[in-house]
């Protein structure tokens, strides 16, 4: 087993203009501080407070928004950093595993991965993913016939019939739609940091939001030692180059994860849990005395002392016999949430110290907070109990179906710039207005600055006589349209929706 040595991990290096030469450990704190006011100051973050965390277009503003929750989760990272850090000079072992002078950066990476870690999440949340998948799944078709837009007589791209010798043109096709039929939160996320919003962060600050290590054109099942830390898509076709400088400067493997990454992980997974949970009774799902019947009778069998009675009924005792000064409601959530976390981040940070050697080879194919113990179980708990009485209401299916046919509807609209050809779109492209094409200018417009000038940076560094050009020049056009409307707040697109459609 490699020696364990953070200071090979928490690459201070940028891989634009980036600082040179050795740094103290107050300059390298301010490299990563610069990191956070790059984060905390993009309209990527700002967007947050208007995109669903569980309950779409919601205009109760104490229920969470995926701003709200994602703060909540830069607060638990936060406090796991600093319980592991803590373990670790009790141990006498910052010095041994270089982290005596980058406690500041090890706590900072986490937070600001917290922050960031739904950054990428579409209107709509998960029903934007799917709605976006679908509807590619159902046009990009057949899967070896992806390099001419959509047709106007049939949803499905021209079917080019393969030359003898086109072999290798023929698997970029298949892996351009694969690849554009897989879109994913966590992948779009590194999209948006490194190619849309240009936050030239550490490689250390990336490597940390990098959930999953499949890419997005992964085809087949990913290998056993893996199939955890491959269990989603992770990162484009388009940041493959990005992602393959990555790993050499954070010293990753083919498949593995940043170290810290495992902290981001669990920090999510301890805040949304009850987070859901708490929602639901705000919006009157269910009371809290339902949500404590619900919980008893999920947990199975119940004995004196178990972590159920330590967490669940201790903080609905306390809730009961203090309520003079407080709603059940408010007190019955704070010592649930004060009762989990004080279970729950200790353990993640055993978990984490535990399997360090593992962990920091990026080979540790498991959640922290994924095992056999009583502490994962009352996870699940809060999950299934979520699942059955949350996400299964008819109320919230509404809500999410919505959001699906805003989407699809969405996509429909901007159609008719994948129908056009190579040279017609690299005309509307040029010239900004064509007249012969009214309703493509008028769309072309309507995107965003940003997101056209991705796209012209990517086909600008492609050779236009390959043989490669017309596939990757509508693939870059398709990750155009999904770019734009992926990044929209679930308001902004239910309006452009209404507008578009004439819906008043």
């Amino acid at each position: 087993m490699a020696q364990i040595d953070f200071r090979t991990k928490i690459n201070w290096h940028r891989r634009f203009r980036s600082p040179q030469g050795d740094k103290s450990e107050h300059e390298i704190l301010r490299i990563f501080e610069s990191d956070r006011g790059r984060i905390i100051n993009s309209p990527a973050i700002r967007r947050l407070q208007q995109k669903t965390q569980v309950f779409p277009l919601e205009r109760n503003a104490a229920v969470r928004t995926r701003l709200t929750h994602s703060m909540e989760v830069q607060q638990v990272g936060r406090y796991i950093a600093k319980e592991i850090l803590s373990r670790l000079k009790e141990q006498r072992l910052l010095e041994t595993y270089g982290l005596d002078e980058l406690t500041g950066p090890f706590e900072s990476i986490v937070e600001m991965a917290c922050l960031m870690h739904d950054i990428g999440n579409p209107p709509f949340g998960h029903f934007g993913e799917a709605a976006i998948n679908d509807w590619f799944k159902q046009r990009l078709f057949p899967s070896d016939a992806i390099s001419q837009p959509l047709s106007d007589d049939r949803c499905v791209v021209r079917d080019l019939r393969l030359r003898e010798g086109e072999e290798a043109l023929n698997e970029l096709r298949r892996k351009v739609r694969q690849d554009l039929c897989h879109f994913e939160g966590n992948a779009q996320g590194i999209r948006l940091v490194h190619t849309l919003m240009r936050m030239n962060l550490t490689w250390a600050q990336v490597g940390c939001i990098l959930k999953y290590t499949r890419p997005a054109w992964w085809m087949g099942d990913p290998p056993a030692s893996h199939s955890y830390l491959m269990k989603k898509p992770g990162y484009y076709l388009s940041e493959e180059a990005y992602i393959e400088r990555l790993r050499k400067e954070l010293l990753l493997t083919p498949n593995g994860r940043f170290p810290l990454t495992w902290i981001m992980e669990a920090a999510d997974d301890i805040s949304y849990c009850v987070a859901d949970l708490e929602d639901a009774v705000e919006k009157r799902i269910f009371s809290v005395e339902e949500l404590y019947q619900h919980l008893y009778e999920a947990w199975g069998k119940h004995e004196k002392g178990s972590l159920f009675a330590q967490v669940v009924e201790n903080a609905w005792e306390k809730s009961r016999s203090n309520s003079l000064s407080r709603s059940t409601e408010d007190q019955f959530f704070m010592y649930l949430r004060v009762n989990t976390l004080n279970k729950l981040v200790p353990y993640a940070a055993s978990r984490f110290i535990d399997n360090l050697p593992l962990i920091f080879s990026g080979e540790f194919n498991h959640a922290l907070l994924e095992d056999d113990s009583d502490f994962s179980q009352l996870l699940e708990l809060y999950k299934n109990v979520a699942m059955r009485h949350v996400f299964s209401h008819p109320d919230v299916e509404q809500l999410e179906l919505q959001g699906y046919r805003v989407i699809s509807g969405l996509l429909e609209i901007y159609r008719p710039l994948l129908q056009l050809s190579v040279d017609e779109f690299s005309e509307l492209v040029e010239k900004e207005r064509v007249r012969r094409l009214p309703i493509e200018s008028r769309l072309y417009h309507k995107l965003s600055t940003r997101h056209r000038l991705a796209y012209v940076e990517a086909i600008s560094k492609i050779d236009r006589h390959s043989v490669q050009w017309p596939v990757l020049e509508y693939y870059y056009r398709c990750r155009l349209i999904q770019d734009y409307i992926s990044g929209m707040t679930d308001l902004y697109a239910w309006d452009e929706y209404r507008k578009l459609m004439a819906v008043e």
